[in-house]
């Protein structure tokens, strides 16, 4: 709360992403504190979102959370933002189905973020040395065992269909070839370049700077509180990240499915 009412008295527009499971206790606070967005993120209906996240009960606390928000004096635009999981295909109709009185702006459907091992592997061969690249969302799920038959089925109902609220899919991919070569060829990009590196900067809460964001290269360097925020986004360490994406045509290997290069 004090972070978003200091951010706010400056003149930021702030944003929260959560679970939602603190969301009813904190909702006073973070209207007060003058969020902007609320993005809450949730993994299906109830019974599914609860087994995703192995904690029952979870589903109905994000929902109560959303409805306290919305009911105090100017709230924050409320979006959902659910994540497409070998899980959860064949059940995201009933999933919007099911939120469709939440007062919200906009459900995001996500495709997933993922880098596997392979594509690790063939990434590490050659910029592991300063950018190494490690396996992400491929452990307790593999987004290539995505049946992209029954979800180029299921995408297509939910974008011809009428909603409350805006509906998105990102990136904007229904077409089952479209999705075989997403989840089933991990190796060809989808995307042509980062656009993330050019605009985005992380700083941890121990004011310890993260290339782009938690999904980037990690490497050290510097702390905002020796440099400032000016030093670290022209720092050299993140000039060469830059410059390396710029001669490798805009992506490196393990960029392959990350959402920051998916613009054109």
């Amino acid at each position: 709360g004090g972070a978003l009412a200091y951010a706010s008295s400056l003149g930021l527009y702030t944003t929260v992403t959560t679970n939602g499971l603190l969301l009813p206790k904190r909702a006073g606070e973070l209207v007060a504190g003058g969020c902007r967005g609320l993005f809450v993120s949730l993994d299906g209906p109830a019974a599914l979102h609860d087994q995703i996240r192995r904690h029952h009960g979870s589903f109905a606390r994000a929902v109560e959370g959303i409805k306290a928000v919305a009911a105090l004096p100017n709230p924050p635009e409320i979006s959902v933002f659910c994540t497409i999981s070998e899980y959860n295909v064949g059940h995201l109709r009933t999933f919007l189905e099911d939120i469709s009185d939440l007062p919200l702006k906009l459900v995001g459907l996500i495709h997933n973020n993922f880098v596997t091992p392979a594509l690790a592997n063939e990434h590490n061969a050659l910029y592991g040395q300063a950018y190494p690249a490690t396996a992400s969302n491929s452990f307790q799920s593999d987004p290539t065992s995505i049946d992209t038959v029954c979800l180029a089925q299921e995408l297509t109902d939910i974008k011809g269909s009428i909603w409350p609220f805006k509906v998105t899919i990102q990136p904007d991919l229904v077409s089952e070839p479209d999705l075989d070569i997403y989840y089933h060829h991990p190796s060809q990009f989808v995307g042509r370049r980062c656009h993330d590196a050019f605009r985005i900067l992380m700083v941890d809460a121990d004011g310890e700077s993260v290339p782009v964001h938690g999904r980037c290269y990690r490497f050290p360097i510097a702390n905002v509180r020796d440099v400032g925020l000016e030093g670290i986004w022209k720092h050299s360490s993140i000039e060469a990240l830059r410059e390396k994406l710029s001669e490798a045509g805009g992506l490196l290997p393990a960029c392959s499915r990350c959402c920051g290069g998916f613009g054109s």
